[in-house]
């Protein structure tokens, strides 16, 4: 099957933000509210992706980056600084985590493993540098996608909001600790998600619920497909940056080979959403 890739995540070319951050934040904040995500750019090749981060989060006021206690406990071994961002990018030895250091195609998934629901609004991504082949940004609208399961398959919807119907894995330690709950909940701050199909996930299909439950899941993989309305394939160059709504969609890339270093961004996270 050929994948058809997106060169931007809207009509329009990505907005770089130094040329006119109030206009760029706008925009953001309206590809965001509509897509669930945003690019943007810059124009000064000399400014730092850590420094440029920082402005954009307090420009969206998002307050500051969040690392997840599992992460918080040997940061340097997951690539992260004393500011709160974490490098990822390929390493010659690929112990430490098997999407974090490798070039390994990533199925979808919301950032925040262990987290409860909603806990991580906001994704945070600069590409310093893109591979020259593949590693292209998957994103799955999960949240539109269950909105149009609920009207389609009520009770299989019903299934995946209840307290057991997802347990997520953290497969870098040992023993793999684990979080368990809805993978879509009504909230005050409206519906999110927490889905997962990257390996991370055990869906519970047993039980009275489990058939239904079986059955949304697969709905919802068929939503995430290739040519589905719900999906989107984005070529993300070097140097650009993206913004991802982590409760409301959910995301993964494309495999690429790439050398030590060959393929570098860096990611933060924040508790609070763009809006």
């Amino acid at each position: 099957m050929t994948t058809r890739t997106d060169n931007s995540a809207a009509t329009a070319a990505p907005p770089a933000f130094d040329a006119d951050p109030i206009a760029a934040v706008a925009r953001i904040r309206q590809d965001c509210q509509r897509d669930g995500f945003a690019l943007f750019t810059v124009l000064d090749a000399t400014r730092a992706g850590r420094a440029i981060l920082t402005e954009m989060a307090s420009r969206l006021d998002i307050g500051s980056t969040y690392v997840p206690a599992i992460y918080a406990s040997d940061p340097n071994r997951f690539g992260y600084g004393g500011d709160g961002f974490n490098t990822v990018s390929p390493k010659v030895s690929t112990g430490e985590h098997r999407y974090f250091g490798t070039g390994a195609a990533q199925g979808f998934h919301t950032d925040g493993t262990l987290e409860p629901i909603g806990s991580v609004g906001t994704s945070l991504l600069w590409f310093e540098r893109a591979a020259a082949e593949g590693g292209h940004s998957t994103i799955f609208r999960a949240v539109p996608a269950f909105e149009h399961l609920r009207r389609i398959y009520p009770a299989g919807a019903a299934a995946l909001m209840t307290d057991d119907a997802l347990t997520r894995v953290a497969t870098s330690f040992q023993p793999p600790p684990r979080a368990t709950g809805p993978a879509f909940a009504d909230l005050d701050i409206g519906l999110r998600t927490r889905w997962a199909d990257d390996g991370s996930e055990i869906w519970q299909l047993a039980g009275d619920l489990g058939r239904q439950r079986a059955g949304a899941v697969e709905w919802l993989r068929r939503m995430s497909q290739v040519g589905s309305p719900y999906r989107r394939d984005v070529a993300i160059p070097s140097r650009t940056g993206l913004v991802l709504c982590n409760g409301r969609i959910a995301h993964g890339r494309t495999g690429f080979a790439a050398g030590a270093g060959q393929r570098m961004l860096i990611r933060g996270l924040y508790t609070r959403e763009v809006v």
